[in-house]
């Protein structure tokens, strides 16, 4: 368990229903300045009071001290594009589909204003192009045509890996970087030509192997109403070079 340290400013900041948001959302999160996972004690840095938004970081307690403060030179950066995303095959006993679990690396929330319920900095973007909560991950999400990942072999990545980008209907790119694709999980979503995109702090690795581990994680955040989810079209750099190559 992590021992959550709030300053007084961030405290009334924040107010309580937000203080206990921030330490629940705390647990298994990455610092915002050096991305390292925090264990034992995090801070919580507060950004925006002055502007539209309040924004909430963690850090260790070496690398910021908890504070309400402006972002300068040697603060935490925007995590925004800074995603960790893991590849899950079916578990025997949901929808069937192969899956993506995206999550920040460092998670960030704001806050419309001061005690306001804090929200994590991508939810309404997702929400507002098709994405839906996931009350548990056996029931399929609904199809958001618009959105697309594909999958490309790339020269010197690991053995079962390929290089994935996965881009918004705006064609904004949400993802992009190697992940772990073994047979089972690339036919499953070649096959199927989509998989199911879950995002939210679910905790799981990229580099586990042990799936039924990682499948209770992403059950256990849907339960906790953590995690945002679609069925999105997939497919690989292959076929789509075939499909423009016809005439």
């Amino acid at each position: 368990m992590i021992t959550v340290h709030m300053s007084p400013d961030v405290q009334e900041v924040l107010g309580p229903f937000g203080m206990e948001q921030a330490r629940q959302a705390a647990q298994g999160a990455d610092c915002a300045a050096c991305t390292k996972r925090i264990t034992g004690r995090a801070n919580v840095v507060v950004t925006g009071t002055n502007g539209p938004q309040v924004r909430v970081w963690f850090t260790h307690p070496g690398c910021m001290r908890s504070a309400v403060t402006e972002l300068k030179t040697g603060a935490p950066k925007n995590p925004a594009d800074e995603m960790r995303v893991s590849t899950l095959p079916p578990s025997g006993s949901g929808h069937g589909l192969a899956v993506l679990a995206a999550e920040l690396v460092s998670p960030q929330f704001f806050a419309d204003t001061p005690q306001a319920e804090l929200t994590d900095v991508f939810a309404p973007h997702l929400q507002r192009r098709g994405f839906e909560l996931a009350c548990d991950i056996a029931s399929p999400p609904p199809l958001v045509k618009e959105w697309g990942a594909v999958l490309t072999a790339a020269p010197g990545l690991p053995a079962a890996s390929s290089l994935l980008a996965v881009v918004d209907p705006e064609g904004t790119v949400f993802f992009t970087g190697p992940v772990f694709t073994p047979t089972r999980w690339r036919r499953t979503a070649l096959e199927a030509g989509e998989c199911a995109l879950y995002y939210g702090p679910a905790g799981l690795d990229p580099a586990s192997r042990d799936f039924p581990a990682q499948h209770r994680l992403l059950e256990t955040a849907a339960r906790d109403g953590q995690l945002l989810a679609a069925r999105i079209p997939c497919t690989d750099d292959a076929t789509v070079l075939e499909a423009a190559a016809r005439p």
